[in-house]
């Protein structure tokens, strides 16, 4: 069994062997390992979504809107939800924001959860 810490380790070194930059990464772990901290497979979900990447062509979400759709495939689960965290000032004013076509939305969760901390509102 891993702790936290090294699965927060774990998980930005991977994300970083990816692809992504070391900002994201960061926020990558810090997100699956808040997954993990409530018992749900953050790691799992995020190694299939590392295996997808490579055959299939996810979206990016990078402004936030009341509506949001993929076009094609599904939006890519990390750059929506970090846009979201980047944003969150900006649509908390937004009373209603619809997300669909999301790859892998526990991974999304765990970004809407912590845009939850960082707001200090509720998200459902």
């Amino acid at each position: 069994m891993r702790s936290l810490s090294e699965i927060e380790t774990a998980v930005k070194r991977a994300s970083r062997a990816v692809g992504f930059s070391w900002g994201n990464s960061e926020e990558i772990g810090k997100s699956i390992r808040q997954l993990e901290l409530f018992g749900l497979q953050g790691v799992k979900n995020l190694n299939q979504y590392y295996k997808d990447i490579e055959t299939k062509k996810f979206e990016y979400l990078n402004l936030i809107n009341e509506r949001n759709e993929a076009s094609l495939e599904a939006y890519c689960p990390i750059i929506a939800g970090i846009s979201f965290l980047d944003q969150i000032k900006s649509v908390e004013n937004l009373k209603i924001i619809e997300f669909k076509k999301i790859a892998y939305p526990l991974i999304f969760l765990s970004f809407l959860s912590r845009a939850s901390e960082i707001s200090g509102k509720k998200i459902h």
